[in-house]
């Protein structure tokens, strides 16, 4: 079957993804301004909260229980760390907060804050049967207001996700009563945000890490900062950016479409140009809008793909930045199936398309990474490793290369790189529970 696609319109729409070297400086240079209006308190799209937690020294011991609260899933881990950068994990349970059988959502608009604390206490009760835990530390992956450690009211919720009658409220004093509900009468030693929790487990094996960052359902960067100190002997504190609500970013039409759908129009703008959430989203309203027009033969208006917001999966755009033949064969199913009529011009289509919107995103990524590093130079030491964590770092294909490759051409060689932490969110909520000991 052959098509018709416009493809002077085609270009046009790939053109509008596409950011130059000189455009991701300047992206660069206005992240880093922004960091610094953040730290001298003045307005700006980052924020710079504190997680009044230093470095870890890698030398850290003891039995934890870690919870980790993340855009999608439930973790709760013992975990035990052993001292010079090792840890063995005892225990864990894992749950998706939508059950794929359709048993629960707590992700449904009706869901408030007793609920889905009820349902963290209750996975934390089974991985604490029988342990002997030395502390719990507890990794929380939104906007919170922190004036101590073990303590933060919650800002608000990202990554579509809203619990009711939780904003304003004490994160800690949440979970502690949800607990004493299910008869554990423990208190979160440690609350911290999940870009710090992998700094952490980072910074603990390897003393160079300057910064923690995640990608996956949501997008966020901590930095360890020379000018916020912490503790009696003025430690370099950890602070959390808050970085995808940087907002200093050239939208095309298409994010301005998915911006205005969400459920909080012109906040979190950056993640939602680099984020597991909104990538596929972006896919499927660029196809939609051209579809609309009449830029590729073959759209139908009433398929489910066009109608359900977020139907399109990230998964899809891997398969697109993809040479493997299994993965143009998946794609091929895909089509079928949501009904796009299966021809070599329609695949080329998305292909080119999907694969602008991942290559914009590594280079925003690159750009807020480059700010970073360069805050992270006023450390003394021979080189900066961000440590992230995240499903697209870990399976989307080129994803954090084509970050490092960028890294490496804007900073001296063998100076700057990433490494990814396996349970980078859990081990951090052990280390930081270690910390406050």
């Amino acid at each position: 079957m052959s098509g018709i696609i416009n493809w002077t319109i085609l270009e046009e729409a790939v053109a509008s993804y596409r950011l130059d070297r000189s455009e991701m400086r300047n992206t660069a240079q206005r992240f880093q301004q922004e960091m610094d209006l953040a730290l001298a308190g003045k307005n700006s799209s980052l924020k710079m909260l504190p997680s009044f937690l230093a470095a870890p020294s890698g030398h850290e011991r003891g039995n934890y229980t870690a919870i980790d609260l993340g855009g999608s899933n439930l973790r709760v881990m013992q975990i035990e760390l052993l001292g010079q950068g090792q840890y063995r994990i005892i225990k864990q349970i894992s749950r998706s907060l939508q059950d794929p059988q359709g048993g629960y959502d707590y992700t449904a608009p009706e869901i408030n804050g007793q609920q889905i604390f009820g349902f963290i206490a209750e996975m934390t009760a089974k991985v604490m049967e029988g342990a002997e835990s030395q502390g719990l530390g507890f990794t929380f992956s939104y906007p919170m207001n922190q004036q101590k450690v073990d303590s933060g009211r919650l800002i608000r919720w990202t990554k579509e996700f809203n619990p009711r009658d939780t904003i304003g409220r004490d994160v800690a004093d949440m979970l502690s009563r949800a607990l004493w509900l299910k008869g554990i009468e423990i208190r979160p030693s440690a609350i911290i945000n999940d870009t710090a929790a992998v700094f952490l487990a980072g910074c603990y094996q390897d003393s160079s890490v300057c910064a923690g960052s995640i990608c996956g359902t949501g997008h966020n960067t901590c930095v360890l900062d020379p000018h916020s100190l912490v503790g009696a002997r003025c430690q370099p504190m950890i602070v959390n950016m808050e970085a995808g609500n940087f907002s200093r970013l050239p939208l095309n039409c298409w994010d301005r479409i998915l911006n205005q759908d969400t459920e909080d129009p012109g906040q979190q703008i950056m993640e939602k140009m680099v984020s597991g959430k909104y990538l596929g989203e972006l896919l499927r309203i660029t196809l939609r809008e051209t579809g609309e027009k009449g830029v590729w033969s073959g759209y139908d208006r009433e398929l489910r793909i066009w109608t359900q917001p977020y139907s399109v999966d990230t998964r899809v755009l891997g398969w697109l930045y993809s040479d493997q033949v299994v993965n143009k064969e998946l794609l091929d199913h895909w089509m079928e199936l949501n009904g796009i009529p299966l021809s070599e011009e329609n695949h080329q289509m998305i292909t080119r398309w999907g694969r602008a919107i991942i290559q914009r995103a590594i280079k925003l990524l690159a750009a807020s990474y480059m700010a970073v590093i360069k805050h992270s130079r006023q450390f003394n030491q021979p080189g900066w490793v961000i440590a992230v964590d995240g499903a697209l770092f870990k399976y989307l294909p080129g994803f954090m290369s084509g970050i490092e490759d960028i890294l490496q051409e804007e900073f001296p060689p063998q100076t700057v790189g990433l490494t990814y932490i396996d349970d980078g969110s859990s081990v951090g909520a052990a280390v930081a529970a270690a910390l406050t000991k």
